[in-house]
């Protein structure tokens, strides 16, 4: 579950402080689909990024399982991050020189991780991934082959087409079976076929337990949320 409790945050402009968000409050409850819109500039990627722990907040509490995220330092954020959290950026954010199999498995070595991986509930029944146990080559093989790219898999990122790389880093978030996904704009550039085929994926992920938080301007995209939250 997310809590976040009397959250601030503005920013120094050359125009002033802009203030985003001023006591703001807000509970996503376990296995939620949760859609976000709103008008640019409104400060729903500044959202996910505070509950990514990417930005800092200026005071507030952002709990996450009741665990504050804004007492953890640096490092003890990042490893909390990699571990429990897959985030899906606007900005591609991927590394040129690996191939998309080693994006994608990239988070896995990052983590250190040795325990196996429980994919059972890594994407929705309409794109299941096998159990696939501790190796990581296979369970990022079953995801891009969910997305629809897995024959991409030895391409590197400036082959494919701006639908291909959003999906390639939908991959990477799912990669160590985080129970929170939180998706910017993850249909943009897609086609309204591949929307469907990326929300159902996001839906089947909600309803297996997992928190899935997406920022969408597409209402099509929206629609299987489980509720919307408007930031004006």
């Amino acid at each position: 579950m997310i809590e976040i409790k009397n959250l601030n945050k503005s920013f120094a402009t050359p125009r002033g402080k802009i203030t985003v968000f001023k006591d703001f409050n807000l509970t996503v409850k376990k296995g939620t689909f949760l859609g976000v819109s709103g008008k640019s500039g409104a400060g729903k990627s500044t959202l996910l990024s505070l509950i990514a722990g990417l930005q800092k907040a200026d005071s507030g509490e952002i709990l996450i399982e009741g665990r504050n995220i804004l007492s953890l330092n640096d490092k003890d954020l990042s490893a909390f991050r990699n571990k429990n959290i897959g985030f899906i950026s606007q900005e591609q954010s991927f590394l040129e020189n690996l191939t998309v199999l080693d994006n994608v498995r990239l988070p896995f070595y990052l983590g250190g991780r040795k325990e196996a991986l429980k994919s059972e509930s890594a994407v929705s029944t309409a794109a299941s991934v096998p159990d696939t146990g501790s190796d990581p080559s296979v369970r990022a093989l079953s995801i891009l082959e969910s997305l629809g790219i897995a024959g991409l898999a030895e391409s590197f990122p400036r082959q494919l087409s701006g639908g291909e790389n959003h999906r390639l880093l939908i991959a990477r978030a799912l990669m160590n079976d985080p129970q929170i996904i939180l998706a910017d704009e993850p249909t943009e550039s897609v086609d309204a076929e591949r929307t469907e085929q990326i929300v159902k994926i996001f839906r089947g992920l909600a309803d297996s337990g997992k928190t899935v938080i997406l920022i969408s301007h597409d209402k099509e995209a929206l629609k299987d949320c489980d509720s919307i939250l408007e930031i004006a």
